[in-house]
């Protein structure tokens, strides 16, 4: 069984960052370095996720239920151009995946057989 931490940081947290780099440069036409400081990674990490190397598991379901949350994101780092500011972001974001249950859909998809429906994992917090 996979624990909600695992999903986050395996699956979710890749998935997410990939979504928001994607995000801000094609929609934002900000540069790789620009984007690489804004979410506290290296330029290599941003080029891994364009190409595809890093969040190798997006899968178009996973896509859907992280688009308006990665979109949120990329939002506010365009705006605010602060790092801390986009820490924050992501974290309020991944605060609301698991207040929305959205984790328990992504843990649904990476195990099918896990009863999500009677799970509160995600409520220990």
């Amino acid at each position: 069984m996979l624990l909600p931490s695992e999903i986050e940081a395996r699956w979710l947290l890749p998935l997410l960052r990939a979504l928001i780099v994607r995000r801000l440069l094609n929609e934002y036409h900000m540069t790789q370095e620009k984007v690489a400081r804004l979410l506290g990674i290296t330029q290599a990490s941003v080029s891994n996720y364009v190409r595809a190397v890093r969040a190798k598991g997006l899968r178009p379901e996973m896509v859907s239920l992280l688009a308006r949350y990665a979109s949120d994101v990329a939002d506010v780092a365009y705006r605010s151009q602060d790092p801390q500011t986009v820490a924050k972001t992501i974290q309020e974001a991944l605060i609301r995946i698991r207040k929305d249950r959205v984790l328990c859909e992504l843990h649904q998809l990476l195990e099918p057989g896990f009863d999500v429906e009677n799970c509160e994992l995600c409520q220990l917090n």
